[in-house]
């Protein structure tokens, strides 16, 4: 066991709870998983993803510094995302089972873990892996590249790449972002698009950052309340006050155009589907983060223009 508080090493800014970790197994010569976390934590976990389980035996330990379950789960993994779009309950329960109560906190956000999950490679900017290093000696994963409505890096505007990491080896291990593992050559996680569609994409990136970050919560039924009073104030209702689908569709093309192509199941022959619309503005209107910031997106940008 690591003597009871002894400081292993610090999180870095916007670093992964993976990332630490891998960074820790490779200071200490790479140990398995299962031999790892019983020095650390005195039990054997899982290894931890973008939602991990056991952030009290991690806390309690004290090897990341000084940290509760709180603090730890806003800053070293990528709850407070989905967290802003599941509901206080529903996020309070998740933040339990990542605490180790009860089911994966990914059972329990359900669709808004499973229909647009994170990307299977750990995601990297190759202009902040060169700031990382002239400031550091390593690389580390940082969470914004890790949600799947970023597609580019928030700081530097370019497309962010996929490193050479196998998913089932992250499945299985802890690696750490290296040089090796993140080439500046490796293949971006799309091909070039016209200028003003980086630039809707730099500017879902920082949305998505700017939920990262929030720590506040709004119950859905609320949420969908203020979209369709701000659908209203744009004419985008119908007769009956329902959410006029057709409309929104086709604003969210002249919005995001191209841009929606990126993700599967959002347009399809040159137009945007309307059935994500209409799960996230009628029925139960739920939907991942990136469902919901692309209408927040939409909604800003018409508002603008008035």
């Amino acid at each position: 066991m690591i003597a009871a508080g002894e400081v292993l090493t610090r999180p870095r800014a916007d670093e992964t709870l993976y990332s630490v970790m891998a960074r820790a197994s490779r200071y200490l010569g790479s140990p398995r998983p299962r031999l790892l976390h019983v020095a650390l934590f005195g039990a054997d976990l899982p290894v931890f993803d973008d939602l991990p389980v056991g952030l009290d035996r991690v806390t309690a330990s004290g090897v990341f510094g000084s940290c509760d379950d709180g603090e730890a789960t806003r800053e070293w993994t990528l709850f407070p995302y989905y967290a802003h779009y599941a509901g206080p309950g529903l996020a309070r329960v998740a933040a339990r089972a990542m605490a180790g109560e009860g089911r994966r906190p990914q059972e329990i956000l359900g669709g808004q873990w499973f229909t647009v999950p994170p990307p299977g490679r750990p995601r990297f900017c190759s202009a902040c892996c060169a700031a990382m290093l002239a400031r550091n000696d390593d690389l580390w994963w940082r969470r914004v590249h890790q949600l799947p409505s970023v597609m580019v890096c928030p700081d530097h505007g370019v497309p962010l790449r996929l490193s050479t990491l196998e998913p089932a080896d992250r499945r299985k291990r802890y690696i750490a972002a290296s040089p090796g593992i993140c080439p500046p050559d490796t293949t971006p996680v799309f091909e070039g698009r016209e200028p003003w569609v980086m630039a809707t994409l730099l500017e879902l990136a920082r949305q998505s950052e700017s939920v990262l970050n929030d720590c506040g919560a709004t119950h859905p039924d609320d949420r969908r309340e203020v979209y369709l009073q701000a659908l209203d104030g744009l004419g985008l209702l119908n007769r009956i006050g329902e959410a006029n689908l057709p409309g929104i569709a086709k604003a969210m093309d002249a919005r995001w155009g191209g841009s929606l192509d990126l993700w599967p199941r959002l347009r399809r022959d040159g137009r945007c589907e309307q059935g994500w619309l209409a799960t996230l503005l009628t029925g139960e209107h739920v939907g991942p983060p990136l469902h919901h910031l692309l209408l927040e997106g939409l909604l800003a940008a018409l508002y603008e223009r008035l």
